[in-house]
């Protein structure tokens, strides 16, 4: 039976190391055949994050990495901290904050998994004024996609939280151990504060450059698809958008959103469909912050499509006692 096993999981990683070789062949191959395309991908992928990503996230990620570094966290509440700090900044603000927990042994593998199927948020800002006021130009819109996206990551997180105190003997045991050690806190910071810092910019600029790249990955994987006709057996607008969004929320939003054969009620439902899911370009970046915390792709992308649903179904409640 072990040999079994063991030929399975040998055939499973050889699977995945051909899919990354084929994908990154492919994507060598389009760039050489179609230059202009990839070139005017990433000029948009580096454009959107110059003027919105870095600004908004470089301070926040120096921030947290270095409160973290010097052992603030260990004062803070896990859970309040990690969904204030996401709910404040956005993705992968969220993501970022449990990784560097989990790594660092402050919280264990089962808590992380927890706190991300609440604390993997977009920022007010970006929902309110970039979606809300500037895409869909309606600030009512922008607000209950606010509320019922944050609402939902709420409920999302209850009712992970309730499965696990069911079905997790793990969890149960992390719970009554961390009872019992609630006043007990670590060893002071004893470093220097000055190298502590440095590490911290130099952090939050690779975790800007990986964000950087999935960003420009996802564009070029939009518009290629594009270029190749995929969406044209598509002919709802609205559904175009939708299928964008499963990709890179922000093109999604922005597609459900141009178009006038969409009702105000559906642009707003949609978005903040696609806007809690986040979309592969989100799971991606969230996955890189998440290494090494315990949380695995497939998880993230369930809770995160529970996540969606949620607060589709507050929207929907919400845009018909509001707009």
């Amino acid at each position: 039976m072990d040999i079994f096993y063991g030929a399975i999981r040998a055939l499973r990683s050889k699977g995945r190391y051909m899919m990354a070789v084929l994908g990154a062949g492919l994507a060598c191959l389009f760039m050489v055949i179609f230059p202009e395309t990839a070139l005017l991908s990433a000029q948009k992928g580096i454009a959107i994050w110059a003027a919105n990503i870095l600004p908004a996230m470089l301070p926040f990620f120096i921030c947290v990495h270095f409160m973290n570094s010097i052992g603030i966290t260990r004062y803070l509440n896990p859970s309040c901290f990690a969904f204030s700090m996401s709910a404040l900044s956005g993705y992968p603000m969220g993501a970022k904050v449990i990784g560097d927990m989990g790594r660092s042994g402050h919280i264990p593998p089962v808590e992380c998994r927890r706190l991300v199927s609440f604390c993997s948020t977009s920022g007010p800002a970006f929902m309110v004024g970039s979606v809300g006021a500037s895409m869909i130009g309606n600030n009512i819109s922008g607000i209950i996609i606010a509320v019922s996206h944050l609402g939902g990551a709420l409920l999302n997180g209850v009712l992970v939280t309730g499965l696990m105190a069911v079905f997790s003997e793990e969890y149960r045991t992390y719970k009554k151990r961390d009872r019992r050690n609630q006043g007990k806190r670590g060893e002071a910071f004893s470093g220097d504060y000055l190298d502590a810092f440095t590490n911290s910019i130099l952090s939050a600029f690779r975790s800007l450059g990986i964000i950087l790249a999935y960003i420009i990955l996802f564009m070029m994987m939009t518009d290629t698809m594009q270029l190749w006709g995929v969406m044209d057996g598509i002919h709802n607008i609205y559904y175009v958008g939708i299928f964008k969004g499963i990709f890179e929320m922000t093109v999604g939003c922005s597609a459900i959103s141009g178009t006038m054969a969409v009702t105000l009620a559906q642009k707003t439902i949609g978005c903040s469909l696609l806007i809690s899911f986040g979309g592969l370009s989100i799971l991606g970046q969230s996955m890189s912050m998440l290494q090494g915390s315990g949380v695995h792709f497939s998880y993230l992308l369930l809770v995160k499509l529970c996540h969606g649903i949620l607060a589709a179904v507050l929207a929907f409640v919400l845009v018909q006692l509001f707009l």
